[in-house]
């Protein structure tokens, strides 16, 4: 077979300037817990099995999920011997080091005990001495599973990085126990790592099975259950913060106690995995002693491949039964970095290509990338256009361009599936092929009006029944029923009012209304034709791309998305839900000549009042096939350019109050996914913006040409970059 090449002619290079990939080098000089491995030449350890077999339950090297730590399912009727009845309340006491000059430090969380969220009446902590800092707080014992977060509040205000979330479990404690609780500032910057752009893609390969098998047991923090400890013991919950683990290996922890294995590495206590990077292991100990312990990670086979240098010790209060130790894992490289491609799915015409590229052609990307050591590949919006070709002016925020289709793939689809003889359309595919890649440039109005032709007659062939009667198909219109059926029916009636979508047209003037868009779409409709060929082709693009996504993940490359700043007007989203945006207004920028480019501002106060559901439901949609977005213009999640519909002389909105409308705005979408987020804050950057994203741990992006090629000076967590896009 002739090897494929793929034309990267918008290709530019993209590097991710965050936290070395050398998670893996030796920590240091030997000690007990290190005596399964043996070190040669400067720094490198030399992996050796440490007969870990006791633990795993298997063969030699073979990890299982056993674990001692209680959990909720495992003990059944003891778990809740101790349910909580109301009024029932535990005590809290809560410390951690944080070196401050000037300002306090507070704990916040959901519940009435830490202000309801609200930073303003969180309680204060007290400062003990140098760095140290405490608190003592009551909880309601039915709570079962307490969230909080530290704020420390100076000059500006720092929170804790919200994608690894702080909460510990009240489970199997009885009304009138108190918990010593020992916390470590958890960074928004390394917080970054636990977000599936690593979880999932680079660190994780698409959390294949056989990787599973010897990765760490799984459960929720909420499952957790305090239970175990004797006469003269201290139950001791060890919480560790390490989301550098690659796929197939496990966290362990190794010390002095007996529980922790007395220094031998064969009888060392496996870890639990309660998400976000975050592992959980519980011992007893004998109350009053001092704590002598570290952690390592071992690979599939039972070999170190990552050990703690320094000897963690800690003291816990004697007079409590209950203690929590939460740290992160000391790696030998304090950072990370990462390297990809930023190049738009239009570019990567290969010999497979209909004369554009195409979502299966960043399998062919993927495979360049494991060849060269990048781990990220950034692509432009791909969101359907209409026959608008800027990828920024999508009529929808949800559905996929329809150029983005392998017709040749989906022939293949209904050949296995359903055995229908494809082979015409698969002729008409091949010829498509050599018909349109004949031209180096991109044609896309012959592009999109060829495969709608050739869409159609596949469709045509197999049959609207049995297009419609597929099983897949069919979960896949439940699983978007938030949007499919109004796009469907957008499209229905976009046809009827003009033959082509227009950014500046505003379709709220339509005969008919997103409200009909289930009867439009019903069997037996007039637009239920049309509409079940929407469906067809948004789930081939659907199944392609996630195709894509998957190949991606399994090789450790993790693909990031775009977000445009706005949305169209004659769009399924204004349409659909137009008091989300201000329709009398048009975003831009100042200058001279002043920008206006055409896209209805955000109404961020209606977004707020229903918890900016189309946000969340935008987002999570997206993270069926991305890993990390770019937020393009995210300067407009603080303020934005406002300019009258008929007419110029625009003016920021809202002109105050930056900081709070850049926390409220960013934190609402950063919890509607597990993505990174990477910010495109160029321009005029107001003073308010840099401190919020950093506290959100949101990547800005840096331009060599623009920053005097200064590029030791970029911030931790940057994209640094050719170009803007």
């Amino acid at each position: 077979m002739a090897t494929r090449t793929f034309r990267a002619n918008a290709a530019k290079a993209l590097v991710c300037s965050m936290l070395l990939f050398s998670a893996f080098e030796s920590c240091g000089a030997a000690h007990p817990i290190l005596s399964g491995g043996r070190m040669t030449g400067p720094g490198r350890l030399t992996p050796k099995s440490l007969g870990l077999k006791a633990l795993r339950g298997g063969g030699e090297g073979v990890i299982t999920h056993a674990t001692p730590l209680p959990l909720k399912d495992a003990l059944g009727d003891k778990a809740s011997s101790v349910a909580a009845s109301s009024g029932d309340k535990v005590t809290l006491k809560l410390s951690i080091n944080y070196g401050l000059d000037n300002g306090v430090i507070v704990a916040t969380g959901p519940s009435e005990a830490f202000g309801k969220g609200n930073v303003n009446k969180a309680p204060k902590m007290q400062r003990k001495g140098g760095e140290r800092w405490e608190l003592t707080v009551q909880v309601p014992l039915d709570l079962e599973l307490v969230d909080y977060q530290y704020v420390v509040l100076s000059k500006t205000q720092r929170f804790e990085g919200l994608i690894a979330p702080r909460s510990v479990s009240l489970k199997g404690l009885a009304p009138g126990a108190t918990l010593d609780i020992q916390d470590a500032f958890r960074s928004p910057k390394l917080a970054t790592l636990a977000t599936s752009c690593f979880s999932k893609a680079v660190f994780g390969r698409g959390e294949q099975p056989n990787h599973l098998q010897t990765q760490n047991k799984r459960a929720p923090m909420g499952e957790v259950v305090w239970a175990g400890a004797g006469s003269g013991e201290q139950l001791l919950r060890l919480v560790l913060y390490a989301p550098r683990i690659e796929a197939g290996h496990s966290v362990w922890a190794c010390g002095k106690a007996e529980g922790l294995g007395a220094w031998s590495v064969s009888n060392a206590l496996p870890m639990l995995s309660v998400g976000s990077g975050l592992y959980v292991g519980q011992v007893a100990v004998k109350a009053g002693e001092e704590h002598e312990y570290k952690y390592f990670i071992a690979d599939a086979q039972g070999n170190v491949v990552c050990k703690e240098k320094d000897v963690r010790k800690a003291v816990t209060d004697s007079g409590v039964k209950f203690a929590v130790i939460d740290e992160a894992f000391n790696y030998p490289t304090k950072v990370y970095k990462a390297a990809g491609v930023a190049i738009p799915v239009s570019g990567i015409k290969t010999r497979d290509s209909t004369g554009i590229g195409e979502f299966l052609d960043l399998k062919m990307v993927v495979d360049w990338c494991t060849k060269t050591g990048l781990q990220l590949i950034q692509i432009l919006p791909i969101n359907d256009s209409g026959e608008d070709p800027s990828p920024y002016s999508a009529s929808s925020s949800f559905a996929l361009h329809p150029s983005y289709v392998r017709p040749s793939a989906v022939c293949d689809y209904y050949a296995k599936t359903m055995g229908i003889d494809m082979s015409g359309c698969t002729g008409w595919a091949t010829s498509l092929i050599e018909k349109l890649n004949k031209n180096w440039k991109i044609d896309h109005p012959k592009v999109l009006d060829e495969k709608r032709r050739i869409m159609d007659a596949i469709f045509d062939k197999v049959g609207q029944a049995k297009v419609m009667a597929d099983e897949g198909l069919q979960k896949w219109l439940k699983d978007s029923a938030s949007w499919v059926k109004v796009y469907a029916a957008f499209k229905v009636q976009l046809s009827k009012e003009k033959t082509c979508n227009n950014k500046w047209w505003d379709c709220t003037t339509w005969s008919r209304r997103a409200e009909d868009a289930e009867a439009m779409t019903a069997a037996g409709s007039e637009g239920y034709g049309e509409a079940c060929r929407v469906f067809f082709v948004q789930y081939h693009l659907h199944l392609q791309l996630q195709e894509a996504a998957r190949h991606a993940e399994m090789n450790g490359i993790a693909i990031k998305g775009d977000i445009p700043i706005g949305v169209t007007r004659c769009s399924s989203d204004v349409w659909a839900e137009p008091h989300l945006f201000k329709l009398d207004r048009n975003c831009g920028a100042p200058g001279d000549p002043e920008q206006n480019w055409g896209f209805p501002p955000y109404n961020w106060d209606a977004m707020h009042r229903d918890g900016c559901s189309w946000w969340r439901r935008r987002l999570q949609h997206m993270e069926q096939y991305f890993h990390a977005y770019r937020i393009d213009h995210v300067l407009g999640f603080f303020r934005m350019w406002e300019i009258p519909k008929h007419g110029g002389g625009g003016q920021y909105v809202p002109q105050g109050g930056l900081r709070e409308a850049g926390l409220k705005n960013l934190r609402a979408i950063q919890t509607a996914s597990n993505m990174m987020i990477c910010g495109e804050d160029l321009g005029n950057v107001p003073p308010e913006v840099p401190p919020v994203l950093l506290e959100l741990g949101i990547l800005g992006l840096r331009v060599q040409r623009w920053c005097e090629g200064h590029t030791w000076k970029y911030d931790y967590l940057a994209v640094a970059a050719a170009s803007c896009h």
